[in-house]
């Protein structure tokens, strides 16, 4: 069982703001467990894949935990492929896809045992415009919510700004016209997620069958648009029944080229990242991820 002694912690200042407490209780019990422990602040989107590149090339640290949302840990998860240092996390964001797929509660206790002594696991990656994801790419509803999310809004009150974003998109109405072509296959849809793991928006079950452990993607092609539709997935996700809506096509993939309509908003790992055209496919490379003692997939 590994004991770790150092630790490069990279921090959304955002995040951490929010939930500051949880930060630093960790820091203490790591520093209570004889743990040398650094902390760095990103400044700007972007900036922790190049902290984390920088700290991993040192070589000084065991473990370099990302500390913040999903997005924050997509972005230390980019610095850190095909370097030798593992990833771990303080889970500080308003989902916290990535913990839940863990099964890591906001326990400082938990966390501060995992990073000291949790195994570390190799896990499947997707790719994104040639950038690793390692939870989901959405097209359709949820990049347009994310797209419209307000800063000082997010900051202020978490899951509420994604609340009136997601109101605010609802109300535009219609769908918006995907055409995609799927392993080679041409097919349409209103709204597209492509998953790596189980859960999608928090503690909501979309692929009973994903695995983050494993390689692998899986698609959801939601079919019609409209905003009776669309309230019907959202009841179906959040009972954890999409599988079972007749409209909803489900397939797993290698490679999705995703390519009409031209500048719709594409989300990925919960935050923004682009438009289409884009090409989601199923990643070359694992990522080595600190888990909790005795997780399985």
């Amino acid at each position: 069982m590994p004991l770790r002694r150092a630790f490069h912690i990279i921090l959304n200042p955002i995040a951490g703001a929010r939930r500051s407490a949880l930060l630093n209780a960790v820091v203490e019990r790591l520093k209570k467990g004889g743990a040398e422990v650094t902390v760095e602040l990103t400044e700007r989107p972007g900036h922790a894949t190049e902290l984390a590149r920088r700290a991993a090339e040192r070589g000084r640290a065991d473990v370099i935990v990302a500390a913040g949302g999903d997005g924050t840990i997509n972005e230390v998860a980019r610095g850190l492929l095909g370097q030798g240092v593992p990833l771990a996390i303080i889970p500080l964001g308003t989902a916290n896809v990535l913990a839940i797929e863990l099964s890591l509660r906001p326990r400082a206790a938990e966390i501060a045992d995992m990073l000291l002594t949790g195994p570390a696991h190799l896990v499947g990656t997707g790719l994104v415009g040639g950038e690793i994801f390692l939870l989901m790419v959405g097209i359709g509803f949820d990049g347009v919510v994310v797209h419209d999310i307000n800063p000082t809004l997010k900051k202020l009150s978490g899951k509420g700004a994604f609340v009136w974003a997601g109101i605010k998109a609802w109300a535009k109405g219609p769908g918006h016209d995907i055409r995609l072509i799927a392993d080679g296959r041409e097919k349409r849809a209103q709204w597209a997620v492509v998953v790596n793991g189980r859960y999608f928006a928090g503690p909501y079950v979309l692929s009973r069958e994903g695995d983050i452990s494993q390689p692998g993607l899986m698609l959801y092609l939601f079919r019609n648009g409209g905003r009776l539709a669309l309230i019907r997935y959202l009841i179906a996700l959040g009972l954890g029944r999409v599988a079972k809506l007749p409209d909803v096509e489900i397939l797993p993939v290698r490679q999705v080229r995703f390519l009409e309509p031209e500048g719709l908003a594409v989300e990925v790992d919960g935050d923004a990242r682009g438009a289409l055209p884009q090409t989601v496919e199923q990643g070359t490379r694992f990522l080595r991820l600190v888990v909790p003692s005795g997780w399985k997939a």
